[in-house]
């Protein structure tokens, strides 16, 4: 094979230099017949006789050996890939990447943009298709070769064999978030569709929906069905079937006990990660891989083909040496003899196999052993893992304080998590989550996205890689007294007045922060720390106090404003309505504001105007359910579907508790609860 690839490149170079020379010679003879020879030319003229000749020399050999690297580069890169016997890539970190056949669900729930695998303007996840031998340059999976590749011993089935493109998921997509929010507007017919151009001036967002659980177990057992008709499919293109698992033979076996399965077996996982590695190998197994079974015991079938086609790589051919003794090795081994007999290239490499595994003799074997970089879903059969007991992933949720909404979040998430181990991990707030995050003491915290973006200045060289998801919006709640003659946020006046930003560190300080780096009108205002209580009291009894509140508006520090100003009169809740600050964003180039207005009758003292309530309109921030990437990196796609499910089930109670009881059912909520529903044909886009 490398003879006859050394031969194209020398055949192209001598016939590139044959036509340089030919172009050259008609060239100089045409231009001699026109001038009647060089010799009896003019100096400058002689010249210019002479500098063509060069210069089409010159182009011509640059275009000659441009080319000649240009095809050894492609011929080098085949040598490399393709089912070579050479070494093979190992670069893959252990792990889940990026590429790993994420769920649009788990997609379509993080998609707020944190560095890490998903986020906005992410394309949910496609599956895998089998590749067309004719179009090998973006294929994946693999799948049996047509009669016409001469394949010696092929026991191919007619090319028409049924596609294993696997199943796909049901989206469970998350809402869009616009640049401003509105609680309360009423419900609306339709469901869900992404926004096609810039959010509009306004958007709505409301509490209260419920989670249907019938409608998730439905889709759980649609998803189950389509999993075993992939199976089904994926095991039409061998000749013989896959002979059953016998799970007792191999519950001793370390490489089946070190494998881990986590929050269940799904097929279509498995096939994407199997074929996500041939693929990236540049690899398709040859037609007689598929006259036998899918597996032998614990090995896939196509990864045995592989390692025998690389078994001039050590590490490769250290797992021949590991498990030669294992049943399923062996009977695969007999069953490639068998073909080696009218096949000659087979056969070599058997001899090469043999040969590797002679040069380790004495060496300690590890029943354990995988090459370097390889995943265990490219090496065991499904059958093996489908057989083993699913683990929970353990996820460690950083909260907040205590009875607040954070706390709150993690408890929703421990219920409704039905196939993960949460364990909560208590905290004052955002700060210390950010610090619980970096420090890897937790794996998914509650922050608001504007310490979010302030941990982006703040923390050099302490990279957070995340997943995202916003869970919903913290208003940022202004309170004066009736006499102090606020009325909106411009009578606010450095002069007269003081703001109390509640406890140093709290959410609602970490906020003021915020707003005077992004405005420095902010910074001219007195400030002062203190609890929310004290605060609220200083207020009602002082016309030059105001307060921040930054919260839910169905928080119990809220409810108690709203008594105290039915019975004092006192208390009025004032506009923070910035619009200079709308166009800030974090440095993942998400909206850290957004414009939200609370209407009238949500808080029916606070709000009261001369006759009627009246809406206010106000800052709003978003509460962020910030996940470590390395969590996902670590238990895979399953785990992050049943992370993901537990989430949208928890955004929905949490929006429903948040906000004021009895509102109508807006835009984005609605979208929530219409999320299952739509989730197959959303999924089974094209």
């Amino acid at each position: 094979m490398m003879a006859e690839r050394d031969a194209i490149v020398k055949d192209s170079l001598a016939f590139n230099l044959w036509s340089a020379a030919k172009f050259v010679e008609r060239h100089w003879s045409r231009r001699e017949q026109e001038s009647g020879g060089i010799s009896g030319l003019p100096g400058e003229a002689r010249r210019m006789k002479f500098s063509k000749p060069i210069l089409a020399i010159t182009l011509t050999a640059l275009l000659v050996f441009g080319g000649l690297a240009i095809l050894a580069g492609e011929l080098s890169a085949q040598g490399r890939s393709f089912g070579s016997r050479g070494s093979f890539s190992s670069s893959r970190s252990m792990g889940f990447t990026r590429s790993a056949p994420w769920s649009a669900t788990t997609h379509n729930t993080w998609n707020r943009s944190g560095g890490g695998y998903f986020g906005k303007g992410d394309a949910p996840a496609q599956g895998y298709s089998k590749p067309s031998l004719q179009t090998p340059s973006s294929s994946s999976g693999y799948s049996k070769p047509t009669p016409q590749q001469p394949s010696p011993g092929s026991a191919t089935k007619p090319s028409g064999t049924n596609s294993s493109g696997g199943y796909s998921k049901p989206s469970l997509q998350g809402p869009s978030t616009g640049s401003t929010t509105r609680v309360g507007e009423p419900k609306a017919s339709g469901g869900y569709a992404k926004p096609t151009g810039p959010a509009a001036a306004k958007e709505t967002f409301a509490g209260g929906s419920k989670f249907d659980k019938t409608t998730l177990n439905q889709e759980k057992k649609k998803r189950a069905q389509e999993s075993l008709e992939a199976y089904k499919a994926d095991q039409g293109k061998f000749r013989k079937p896959e002979e059953k698992f016998d799970r007792s033979a191999y519950e001793s076996n370390p490489l089946y006990q070190n494998t881990k399965v986590y929050s269940g077996f799904d097929y279509k996982t498995y096939a994407g990660s199997r074929d996500g590695f041939f693929r990236n190998q540049a690899y398709q197994p040859p037609a007689f891989a598929f006259g036998g079974p899918s597996s032998f015991g614990l090995f896939n079938t196509m990864f045995l083909f592989w390692m025998l086609d690389h078994m001039r790589d050590k590490n490769v051919a250290a797992t021949a040496y590991n498990h030669q003794d294992d049943p399923g090795f062996q009977k695969w081994r007999k069953e490639v003899e068998e073909l080696a007999k009218n096949d000659t290239d087979l056969k070599t490499k058997l001899a090469e196999m043999d040969k590797q595994i002679k040069s380790m003799q004495g060496t300690p074997k590890d029943p354990s052993y995988l090459p370097p970089g390889v995943p265990p879903e490219a090496v065991l059969s499904a059958a093996a893992l489908a057989s083993k007991q699913p683990e929970k992933p353990v996820v460690r949720v950083a909260t907040g304080s205590k009875g607040g909404w954070y706390e709150k979040v993690g408890e929703l998430l421990r219920k409704t998590a039905e196939s993960i181990t949460v364990q909560l991990v208590p905290s004052e707030g955002s700060l210390e989550n950010i610090k619980l995050l970096v420090g890897d003491k937790a794996d998914i915290a509650v922050v608001q996205s504007d310490v979010l973006a302030m941990m982006g200045k703040d923390s050099a060289g302490k990279k957070l890689l995340s997943e995202q998801t916003t869970l919903y919006p913290e208003f940022v709640q202004l309170i004066a007294n009736r006499d102090s003659g606020i009325e909106t946020l411009k009578d606010l006046d450095p002069r007269r007045h003081v703001i109390y930003i509640g406890p140093k560190g709290s959410g609602t300080s970490l906020t003021w922060q915020g707003l005077c780096d992004a405005n420095r009108r902010y910074q001219k205002i007195p400030t002062r720390n203190g609890d929310y209580s004290s605060a609220l009291t200083e207020v009602e009894t002082n016309p030059k106090a105001v307060m921040m509140f930054v919260g839910g508006l169905n928080s119990e520090f809220l409810k108690k404003a709203e008594a105290d100003a039915e019975r004092s009169g006192k208390l009025r809740l004032v506009p923070f309505d910035d619009r200079s600050l709308l166009s800030k964003v974090d440095q993942h180039g998400n909206k850290i504001y957004t414009l939200a207005t609370i209407p009238s009758g949500v808080y029916k003292a606070l709000q009261k105007g001369w006759f009627f309530g009246s809406d206010v309109e106000t800052l709003a921030i978003k509460a962020v359910a910030v996940l470590r990437t390395e969590w996902a990196k670590k238990y895979g796609p399953e785990a992050m579907d049943a992370l993901s499910a537990a989430v949208l089930q928890t955004k929905s109670e949490l929006q429903s508790a948040v906000n004021a009881p009895g509102m109508k059912l807006g835009s984005t909520q609605r979208a929530e609860e219409s999320l299952l529903a739509r989730a197959a044909a959303l999924e089974a886009r094209p």
